[in-house]
């Protein structure tokens, strides 16, 4: 049986995992006993704990999430989908030899397999502080917690709660044209002449370690 994801198109290198999570920031969270039939979505930072990546967010109260993590941490999937896109064969060179070309789809994602746990309450405005400030930076802009007042800071901060994950193993997905490698400068040309999804994919195929 061939293996799966091909080992040309992933890998498991933490630290590639981790630099994509912090560019992309949003990921959606799979509890992996299945309870969960939707999955929830929310913004991410990471920071480095004793040498360990931690991933911190938060979300409202009303997601099912606080019910289940308030019997103890909750062992999930975190999944980031940096770029994809709809490759045309008619970019390929051999397309007008033979003919003998089909499309495919690139990607670049990966997934985290760890713990979520609740953040205490009384821990909750460090993390959303911490969450304005990378984002804010990010944007290059300068809002601060402190500069809504602190009433209604207490109201809003009220109706979320704040989540940490640990990851325990990681996955890389890129699939950016490896296995066409004589076609690789031609695709990433036809990516970035369109639209933005697909510059963000040039991106990436344009930095993978195949390129």
């Amino acid at each position: 049986m061939k293996r799966y994801p091909p080992e040309l198109f992933s890998s498991e290198e933490l630290q590639e995992a981790i630099e994509m999570a912090e560019q992309v920031k949003f990921a959606s969270i799979h509890p992996l006993d299945g309870t969960l039939c939707d999955p929830v979505f929310a913004p991410f930072v990471c920071t480095n704990r004793n040498n360990s990546a931690i991933f911190s967010g938060h979300l409202v109260r009303s997601n099912p999430l606080l019910e289940m993590l308030s019997h103890g941490p909750l062992a999930c999937r975190l999944v980031f989908q940096a770029a994809d896109g709809y490759i045309s064969p008619s970019v390929y060179a051999e397309k007008p030899k033979s003919g003998k070309v089909v499309p495919t789809w690139n990607y670049v994602a990966c997934q985290f397999q760890g713990t979520l746990e609740k953040v205490p309450d009384h821990g909750l405005l460090n993390l959303l502080a911490h969450q304005v400030s990378v984002f804010e930076q990010a944007q290059g802009s300068e809002w601060k917690l402190e500069d809504a007042p602190a009433d209604y800071l207490e109201q809003m901060a009220s109706a979320v709660f704040g989540i940490r994950f640990s990851p325990e193993r990681c996955r890389v997905h890129k699939k950016i044209s490896q296995n066409r490698p004589s076609d690789r400068r031609a695709v990433i040309a036809w990516t970035k002449t369109l639209h933005t999804p697909f510059k963000a994919l040039a991106h990436w195929m344009n930095n993978g370690d195949d390129g």
